[in-house]
């Protein structure tokens, strides 16, 4: 006849399970729990990779039409103040641009 994997417990009708069969058992537990969290991670990457994209305005003119760079606001602006550099070099010794320490 075939040798038993467990014997029963006396006290109470328990099984001890070898510690071959208890090894086993914990390695196949792990491997549903595992198995469980690949699933469960699997399901979040679904979702957010179904989730629609919003289209973000453009931060000039809040038109959801173009991006920023593409904003045909940008040429009037340019046309108003100009496309050169505003630093004026004779603005550097006027009384009133520049910073002393006051006297107290």
């Amino acid at each position: 006849m075939g040798r038993m994997k467990y014997q029963p417990n006396a006290k109470g009708e328990m099984y001890i399970l070898n510690d071959d069969i208890d090894m086993k058992a914990k390695f196949a537990a792990m491997e549903r729990r595992l198995e469980e969290l690949e699933m469960k991670n699997m399901q979040e990457v679904q979702a957010i990779s179904q989730t629609p994209l919003l289209p973000m305005p453009c931060s000039i003119c809040r038109s959801y039409e173009h991006l920023v760079d593409e904003c045909p606001t940008i040429p009037a602006e340019r046309e108003m103040f100009g496309d050169c550099n505003t630093y004026n070099s004779n603005w550097r010794d006027h009384p009133k641009c520049s910073w002393k320490p006051q006297p107290p």
